[in-house]
């Protein structure tokens, strides 16, 4: 399995789960087992998460006010779903790690 290098000391220590829950680059990331310092999924990737959260909201929004009670729970679920699994699958595939901006670590 193909491990992602860490920003800070260029080496490959980072699995594709951990990438994947590492988040946006306010959050504390996922920290290098190398080095010990935290490395976060780059501002393309949050530019992704707000257009695919807006996406989501619209569309359970729509769902909610269009369909019935019964069916509208389920579809609203599967929006929600759906967007949380494409939204880790594209940090962990696509977008590089970079430095965790959060002054506090």
């Amino acid at each position: 399995m193909k491990k992602y290098t860490c920003p800070h000391c260029g080496n490959a220590t980072i699995s594709p789960l951990k990438k994947a829950f590492a988040g946006t680059p306010k959050s504390k990331g996922v920290i290098c087992p190398e080095c010990g310092k935290h490395c976060t999924n780059g501002m393309q990737s949050a530019i992704f998460h707000c257009i695919v959260d807006l996406i989501v909201f619209i569309c359970v929004a729509v769902s909610y006010i269009k369909l019935p009670l019964g069916k509208s729970f389920y579809t609203m679920f599967g929006f929600l779903a759906a967007g949380f699994i494409l939204n880790r699958l594209f940090d962990a595939l696509f977008y590089p790690l970079t430095e965790s901006l959060r002054n506090d670590l």
